[in-house]
């Protein structure tokens, strides 16, 4: 073989050998993925090196919960942002089908969230109504949903299911139970009383209508009879859209604000931390 080549490769062997432990671990708790089958990447799980948080000695409070709705790039630059700065984690529904399309997070982003200690829900594989498919069509969604999120390890909260358009019926809820969902969450609004549907949760939806002041007496109303507010938002965007479906970013700085200045009163929890605190029938 010629010399040049070979010291060429011998280059390229020693560039290689350097880089290799480097690229080997580029993310916290992911290795490099052992199987391909379209849309579901499988990794070899890590755990992730977190300290649980303390709550048992807090369950005589109120707790509040952010959660967020389909996976929006805004609920990465603007909500995740906000909430960081106070240093609150919330809970997002992911849509593995929308996942780095337009509009929407990408992988990167949602492994920055689950690394963060955020909480990556089911919200099925593809959005559709629950209530307009079959059993076996529903199971399908959601299962789909669940083994991409276990794919790419974010299993802490694959087993609690969001109802697309909040559609959902009497077939769904014996599936969930006999999928061994932990829990599932509706678009009723509502602060979600101690006496719990594990499947029918509600939440108050942030909308462009939605009036500040009467939201912080539902905070109020929460920490005086020690309930659960489960917050939901989807875009974020300072002015209204068609679907009326977005939130003004300062007005969920302004709510998460007034949460923080009450903390001493309630519990501010992701979604799966809400269930671990509390047992729900």
């Amino acid at each position: 073989m010629d010399k040049k080549l070979v010291i060429v490769y011998a280059i390229l062997i020693s560039s290689f050998m350097i880089a290799y432990p480097f690229m080997k671990s580029s993310a916290s708790y992911l290795s490099e993925p052992i199987q391909q089958n379209n849309l579901l990447q499988t990794y070899k799980c890590k755990p992730l090196k977190q300290k649980p948080q303390n709550i048992q000695k807090q369950q005589n409070k109120a707790n509040i919960i952010f959660t967020m709705d389909d996976g929006w790039e805004t609920q990465f630059t603007k909500g995740f942002q906000i909430l960081k700065d106070k240093g609150i984690k919330g809970s997002i529904a992911v849509i593995p089908t929308k996942v780095g399309t337009e509009g929407y997070m990408s992988l990167s982003q949602l492994n920055t969230l689950y690394s963060s200690g955020w909480d990556l829900m089911n919200h099925t594989n593809s959005h559709r109504h629950l209530a307009n498919l079959n059993k076996q069509k529903q199971k399908k969604e959601l299962n789909d949903a669940r083994k991409w999120l276990n794919g790419h390890c974010f299993k802490r909260a694959s087993n609690i299911a969001v109802y697309p358009y909040g559609s959902f019926n009497q077939e769904t809820l014996k599936l969930l139970q006999e999928e061994h969902y932990r829990s599932a969450r509706t678009i009723k609004d509502g602060i979600q009383t101690n006496d719990i549907k594990k499947y029918e949760v509600r939440t108050i939806n942030l909308l462009p209508s939605t009036d500040i002041s009467w939201v912080k007496n539902q905070i109020d109303l929460a920490i005086q009879s020690k309930q659960t507010i489960v917050f939901t938002n989807h875009r974020f965007d300072k002015k209204a859209d068609k679907a009326q479906m977005n939130f003004d970013p300062e007005k969920f700085k302004t709510i998460v604000n007034y949460v923080v200045s009450k903390k001493e009163e309630l519990n501010i929890l992701t979604y799966s931390e809400w269930l671990d605190l509390k047992e729900i029938k």
